[in-house]
């Protein structure tokens, strides 16, 4: 067959299955199209990123990882899972760096469920890059058997595979992004990492630093970790193993997905920050209670009491994160945890996707590259649009 129609061949069979899986994860997602585009094509760029790299090593072997591990390391297990971590920490390192970066520039990332998001579409973007090279490979010289058996499994295991490995770096990255308001939380519940504070005081950087830093490169480790697992389990034709550990990763990944705390918006607009009618000391005995309330899971209680402060104090995301947590602890079977996502789950997490999209649209105008007159309008005109979206919503509740 023709090299061309090969590759034609290749292109559409990655294609089909992470467009069901893009459909499958983000059908309820719309309004968030152009970022999960965004991220999408830099994990294809991620791909060939590592083929330059590969590229570039022909012309300068002394830097070639993999030509160090041939050489010096004879023992073949050994070998294989030397290869495998170097394998796993180059694609990883590639892809955190990206949503590192487009966060950054672009993507605003608003809580710690749309770093695992924008992680997967990154993922699948690398993945479908991939396959089609793997695809095309195969297809030149394997049986029908082998190529249907390539195509099922990387278009299933593999691909859900780079979502668990991406997505576990970007819970990670999530908490790292919202570590201050976090490590706020935990202090209330007098819980302190000493990993982290040791970090801390040995390079004089606040908690919340430390604790930033420690998280992201937590996850990156773990990620790699389990990637390099899986390609050596993969290696080794340990098919069973691979399929476990797939099934294990997604239903974590999912669990993660299901909680509000990852849902919950930790970001405020200092513009838009509604000022409190409580006294800080006032709000710190309170806080000290819940805290003490929730450590002795008292979980009910911690939840009324927030709602309570919430009234005081609206837009204060420790005690937000307090009574997500406590929520995420109650019994999915709780009544009152029922009562609470009934009555106000639909119409809060409403009004903070309004925000969010706000939020993404201030920050693409000021990307543009026009002049302030135009900006102006266009901050003028997604103003008006966000009131109309608050009339909205409070008609609503």
């Amino acid at each position: 067959m023709d090299t061309s129609v090969l590759w034609i061949i290749s292109f559409v069979l990655s294609l089909v299955p992470v467009a069901i899986w893009l459909y499958i994860l983000f059908k309820d997602r719309k309004h968030e199209k152009k970022i999960l585009l965004l991220m999408f094509s830099g994990g294809i760029i991620a791909v060939f990123t590592v083929f330059a790299l590969q590229f570039a090593w022909g012309y300068l072997p002394e830097l070639d990882p993999f030509l160090w591990i041939e050489r010096n390391i004879s023992d073949p297990t050994y070998y294989y899972v030397t290869i495998f971590v170097a394998v796993g920490v180059m694609e990883e390192l590639v892809k955190q760096m990206l949503v590192r970066y487009v966060d950054s520039k672009k993507v605003l990332i608003q809580t710690i469920n749309d770093s695992i998001r924008f992680s997967f579409a990154a993922a699948l973007g690398f993945a479908f890059a991939e396959n089609i090279v793997y695809f095309f490979a195969v297809m030149q010289n394997a049986t029908v058997q082998e190529v249907v058996i390539t195509i099922l499994f990387r278009s299933i295991f593999t691909a859900c595979g780079h979502m668990i490995f991406a997505g576990i770096f970007g819970y990670y990255f999530g908490i790292a992004k919202f570590s201050i308001d976090i490590s706020a939380q935990k202090e209330w519940q007098g819980k302190r990492h000493l990993s982290t504070m040791a970090i801390s005081r040995i390079f004089k950087i606040s908690y919340a630093h430390a604790l930033r830093e420690t998280k992201i490169l937590q996850g990156l480790f773990l990620a790699m970790g389990v990637h390099a697992v899986f390609n050596y389990l993969l290696q080794m034709n340990y098919i069973l193993p691979v399929i476990i550990l797939v099934v294990l990763g997604f239903l974590f990944i999912q669990y993660l997905l299901k909680r509000k705390a990852g849902n919950l918006m930790l970001t405020i607009d200092i513009d838009e920050k509604r000022k409190a009618s409580i006294g800080k000391k006032d709000k710190d005995v309170v806080l000290e209670l819940i805290g003490m309330w929730f450590n002795e899971k008292k979980f009910v209680d911690v939840m009324h009491i927030c709602e309570r402060l919430l009234e005081r104090d609206p837009d204060n995301i420790v005690v937000k994160l307090f009574k997500a947590k406590a929520m995420d602890k109650l019994d999915p079977d709780n009544p009152y945890r029922k009562i609470m996502e009934t009555v106000l789950g639909k119409s809060r997490n409403e009004q903070e996707n309004n925000k969010i999209s706000y939020y993404r649209q201030k920050k693409e105008v000021e990307a543009k590259n026009i002049s302030p007159e135009k900006k102006e309008t266009l901050f003028r005109f997604i103003d008006e649009k966000k009131d109309k979206d608050d009339e909205i919503y409070k008609l609503k509740i």
